[in-house]
């Protein structure tokens, strides 16, 4: 495309050379903007009404350009011998594409370069599942997700999988008995999430349904001083945490809203925790607040809407409501 229009813009110039030649020795500056005139005239119809198929030029589909981005990667990877990251990304771009086979063939590169990484077993693992026969159970699999285990045996993934394996191995009550290890581990919809699942094993395994709990959550309403109605907020972003009270620093709990009118609920559950080690629901009690940033940023500004902290016991959830006021 952009030789083309080097090349036409050149063949455009040299034309009015000639054609505007007589001018050049009694009338220099009128010929020249003739020249430059004629050469807008050309390029502004040809952006216009020009099609760039009519020059036979087609430009690549979706598919050619991943392609492209593939072969790149993988001659990368070929010049890079050690570079992990090149061989981890193809593997997970043939995963997306459904080309099992070739994906264990990074993933296992990738181990060999870093062969104590347990996400990256059950990475390969799970490439092996899925490029074997459903029908039969797979056992170089089940090695790998054991070998994660080893290393990491709180390991969502692997815990995760290891249930798969067991139902392909006829195992229900096993995979069963796995899975719900792994519940207490989960946020509380994907927790509800992993129960149909369990209750299939537990029932193929002869065994009663599991019983699933309630999530766990506060309901928090939100408004505006009445003395600020008629105002615009400063910003269209709406922050909700849930602080330690007895320590400074980051949130127990935190949740980005876009502010579309007030009142507004907002619900706070364990899924919204931002560390996995300090779950919401934890702490016998934390305060709750509310805070409209002008800037769009997660950091406190002067022109920002606030609410006073409100003190939540964990074992008494009832709603909260918190007022935003300007900052005095």
């Amino acid at each position: 495309m952009t030789p083309f229009i080097v090349l036409a813009i050149v063949l455009v110039c040299l034309a009015l050379f000639f054609a505007l030649r007589p001018l050049w020795r009694d009338a220099r500056l009128f010929a020249a903007g003739t020249a430059l005139l004629g050469v807008l005239v050309v390029g502004g119809l040809y952006h216009r009404f020009g099609r760039i198929e009519a020059i036979g030029y087609q430009p690549p589909s979706q598919e050619q350009e991943i392609t492209n981005a593939l072969a790149e990667l993988e001659q990368l990877a070929r010049q890079q011998p050690d570079n992990l990251e090149a061989r981890v990304l193809l593997a997970k771009s043939m995963m997306q594409l459904g080309r099992f086979d070739t994906a264990k063939t990074y993933y296992s590169q990738a181990l060999g370069l870093q062969p104590g990484n347990a996400n990256l077993m059950v990475d390969y693992a799970e490439a092996l599942f899925r490029a074997g026969r459903p029908d039969q159970p797979n056992a170089e699999a089940r090695q790998w997700i054991d070998k994660a285990l080893v290393i990491d045996p709180q390991n969502q993934r692997a815990l995760f999988f290891k249930g798969i394996l067991l139902m392909q191995a006829n195992a229900p009550g096993e995979a069963a008995a796995v899975w719900e290890g792994l519940l207490p581990q989960l946020d509380g919809s994907t927790a509800q999430a992993l129960v149909p699942q369990i209750n299939q094993a537990r029932q193929q395994a002869g065994l009663p349904e599991l019983a699933m709990a309630p999530v766990k959550s506060l309901q928090v309403v939100i408004d505006i001083d009445p003395t600020l109605k008629a105002q615009a907020p400063p910003g269209s972003v709406l922050f909700v945490s849930a602080k330690d009270p007895s320590r400074p620093g980051p949130p127990i709990a935190a949740k980005r809203i876009a502010v579309s009118g007030f009142p507004l609920t907002v619900t706070l559950s364990a899924a919204d925790s931002i560390m996995p080690t300090a779950k919401l629901f934890s702490q016998a009690r934390f305060s709750v607040s509310a805070r409209i940033s002008a800037s769009g940023s997660v950091s406190a500004g002067k022109d920002d809407w606030l609410s006073e902290p409100v003190l939540v016991q964990s074992d008494k959830l009832e709603s909260v409501t918190l007022i935003l006021h300007r900052q005095p």
